[in-house]
């Protein structure tokens, strides 16, 4: 998991540097002269946001084969292994089923954003924009925990004997009765995450020497560390998805 987290967070890292100087190079007021610069920096980032979704959907893959044991079968053979193979041969079901629920969330979060901003600015009016932050991770768990029904349909398709549509369609009914424990899981990442993240950026300055943090490497440091530890409280919801799209071994261990 630990190289899909760190490849992702540099490809993240990169789309919103390019992002960034594509917007500095648009004079102020000249916006519309730019259009399709506007449109590139977006499908730039819209890119580079996919691809960590995907590189995500990859390690939860990896996860999902080690639990359910796809990979048993290939313990003894000669050449080397890693728990990525089964996630390479269905790559284009995976591909397929992340975009399917990429889309899922930012529609979902469309609508609940604009929701919840009609709601915020009723009840605190024009300084809704100081509550950006809890706003935006409620907003963030909320719609996570709904999509979270369709996170089974990624170790679906690594059976190899279903549809991307049937995945999908299975990975909502195995999630029928499991919303509660999927909202924690939701919960634990989201909100690990972010304390991970925090910790990491603002404690590791009092652990450098002063001198150290002026070089720009250091800034890919603290990024590299950040993405390590968020990337640490991540497994149990990818575990949590590979037990439920297993209910045999699921109840077993239960």
């Amino acid at each position: 998991m630990v190289p899909a987290s760190l490849l992702a967070g540099l490809v993240v890292t990169l789309a919103e540097q390019r992002v960034r100087a594509i917007f500095s190079s648009i004079p102020r007021g000249q916006a519309a002269q730019h259009y399709l610069d506007i449109l590139t920096a977006n499908a730039i980032r819209f890119g580079g946001f996919f691809l960590s979704w995907l590189l995500g959907c990859f390690a939860l893959a990896a996860i999902a084969s080690v639990v359910s044991g796809f990979d048993a079968h290939d313990e003894q053979a000669d050449w080397a292994h890693d728990s990525y193979q089964r996630a390479r041969e269905h790559v284009w079901a995976i591909a397929l089923t992340a975009f399917i629920i990429l889309c899922a969330f930012i529609l979902c979060g469309v609508v609940f954003g604009i929701f919840e901003f009609a709601a915020l600015q009723a009840l605190f009016g024009r300084s809704v924009y100081r509550h950006g932050l809890a706003a935006g991770l409620l907003g963030y768990v909320f719609v996570g925990s709904a999509i979270s029904w369709l996170g089974a349909s990624i170790p679906l398709v690594l059976r190899g004997d279903v549809t991307v549509r049937a995945a999908l369609k299975k990975s909502m009914k195995l999630s029928r009765g499991y919303q509660g424990a999927l909202f924690l899981l939701v919960v634990e990442s989201v909100g690990g995450s972010y304390i991970a993240w925090y910790g990491v950026v603002h404690g590791l300055p009092l652990l450098m020497p002063h001198d150290w943090q002026y070089p720009v490497w250091y800034g890919w440091l603290v990024r590299l560390a950040g993405i390590l530890a968020s990337a640490a409280v991540e497994p149990p919801l990818f575990i949590g998805f590979s037990f439920l799209a297993d209910p045999q071994r699921f109840q077993s261990t239960t």
